[in-house]
């Protein structure tokens, strides 16, 4: 039997970390940083929409129901260029990066 959370979480490790820098990064207006922000939140959300079923972590079953909106909202901010629509997406309170960070904690590069 496979751990779809730690199968989860090891797709996730590494365009995480990269989202994170490029959302950090954008926040010098840099126009490339944007166009990388657009590519790794999608390859954020096609992790997060397989979704949770067989994950019994709380914080990664509420991060995958919200993920999709909160990273669209993310992509949309990095196309007008507005590197505080990114930060507010990025940091959202409930379903933020951190969320999934949470749940991925204790897993390989987590």
């Amino acid at each position: 039997m496979s751990d779809v959370l730690a199968e989860r979480c090891a797709a996730l490790a590494q365009p995480v970390v990269d989202l994170m820098a490029a959302a950090i990064e954008c926040q010098t207006g840099n126009p490339e940083t944007f166009d990388r922000v657009i590519a790794l939140a999608g390859q954020v959300r096609a992790v997060a929409e397989q979704g949770a079923e067989g994950i019994s972590q709380p914080d990664y079953s509420a991060w995958a129901t919200g993920a999709p909106a909160v990273l669209t909202a993310m992509e949309r901010a990095a196309e007008r260029r507005d590197s505080k629509g990114v930060w507010t997406a990025f940091a959202d309170p409930q379903v933020g990066l951190h969320r999934v960070g949470t749940a991925c904690q204790g897993y390989p590069r987590w």
